[in-house]
């Protein structure tokens, strides 16, 4: 089993019209392309012991053990990915509950989406939930250590991204009034609305002030990270603050298409 790639959805999408921010994984389940998870030797039981408050989780059943009757029954890594990526993120105090996981045209690829509240986060649970999986498929368990490391993570990003008092009050704002928001990846910046109605702000400036496109022309990284979320070419690169991450961000960007 491997993911082939990893999509960051922000905005209405093909998977739903109310859930705007959505991680997509493209899923190769390889040789578990024929092994529902009732033929995985102790899967069930593994699954369990890691993960025991995924009884909540209703799924198609529609009744609280929904979803780990269907792990018992038998269905496919790719939903029980999906759920797990979910139940990782709530344990760490963001609670999410949409998802969704197709197969698609090509036989043993699944498209695997579940909904975040920060996108790090979000991220950083699908490899998570990747991780837990593949050890229980392998071992049997997955370690407490790594779990507890897991949500120690998803906790400090979250802890990371949280809003200043002027954000949140802007934020709250927005959504009372229903305007669609999201966390810029960079400069602690909020974008509110979407296409030509987009506006962004950061604490109580906004993109009507000129400090905050002057701050952001001198910082050279987020500037191309911003051009390039919104699909504009950028130069390659990375941003190396150690010698022994050198080697890593050169094969990163030796990776990146062209």
């Amino acid at each position: 089993m491997k993911i082939l790639k990893t999509q960051t959805l922000r905005g209405p999408n093909y998977w739903s019209i109310r859930r705007s921010k959505l991680i997509l994984l493209r899923l190769d389940l390889e040789a578990l392309a024929e092994s529902p998870s009732n033929e995985i030797e102790g899967f069930y039981e593994g699954l369990v012991e890691a993960l025991p408050s995924l009884v909540e989780h209703h799924c198609s059943p529609g009744c609280r053990g929904g979803f780990l009757s269907r792990v018992e029954e038998g269905t496919m890594m790719g939903h029980i990915l999906e759920h797990v990526a979910l139940e990782l993120q709530t344990l760490a105090g963001m609670p999410v509950g949409f998802g969704r996981t197709r197969e698609t045209s090509d036989p043993g690829i699944y498209q695997v989406v579940f909904e975040y509240q920060n996108e790090q986060a979000g991220r950083y649970a699908a490899r998570a939930a990747f991780r837990l999986c593949n050890s229980i498929i392998a071992n049997g368990h997955y370690s407490q250590a790594e779990l507890h490391k897991d949500l120690e993570d998803l906790r400090t990003l979250r802890a990371d991204a949280s809003l200043g008092p002027s954000s949140e009050a802007l934020v709250r704002e927005a959504e009372a009034r229903g305007i669609p928001w999201t966390a810029l990846e960079t400069r602690n910046l909020i974008q509110f609305g979407q296409g030509k109605y987009q506006k962004r702000t950061q604490a109580s400036l906004t993109s009507h002030s000129d400090v905050l496109s002057v701050e952001l022309a001198c910082d050279k990284e987020s500037t191309k990270q911003i051009l390039a979320n919104a699909g504009i070419p950028v130069p390659k690169g990375a941003v190396v603050y150690y010698l022994s991450e050198l080697e890593d961000a050169i094969a990163t960007s030796a990776a990146i298409p062209s």
